[in-house]
């Protein structure tokens, strides 16, 4: 057996794929918020409430995958930093709303982009093979 075929049957296989899963449908509600955003400022006056019916979502799935991404460091002995960044992207997203909610778009944009940036980023590492290993004691 390979060591990377030993690290996979060792490894947070359940719980990386559920976090796969959550870390993917956060990450296309990410996507969908600056789309909703570009509609309303082209004129689409309907798009706004879309843009904050998602924004629920988004904060919704931010709480779930912080739980998924415990289970995954504490059930599926995963590598820590997935969790922290989770925790850190649903911190944000709460900050995010409140700065949309003042209009505070100078703060609001800009923290929309790096959320959608290390959502992406979070997602793209979990697919990969580094996710499946076990981490080091």
């Amino acid at each position: 057996m390979t060591a990377t075929a030993q690290a996979r049957v060792a490894g947070p296989r359940r719980t990386l794929a559920a976090l796969r899963v959550v870390t993917a449908l956060h990450a296309v509600a990410v996507l969908a918020q600056p789309v909703l955003a570009g509609e309303f400022l082209a004129g689409e006056i309907d798009a706004l409430d879309l843009h904050e019916l998602n924004s629920m979502v988004v904060s919704g799935f931010g709480v779930i995958q912080v739980v998924v991404a415990v289970v995954y460091v504490w059930a599926g002995h995963g590598r820590f930093w997935p969790l922290a960044a989770s925790a850190g992207i649903a911190l944000v997203e709460q900050v995010q709303s409140g700065f949309g909610y003042a209009g505070d778009v100078a703060v609001h944009i800009p923290l929309g982009v790096s959320v959608v940036a290390v959502q992406i980023l979070l997602t793209v590492w979990l697919f990969r093979d580094a996710a499946a290993r076990r981490r080091s004691r």
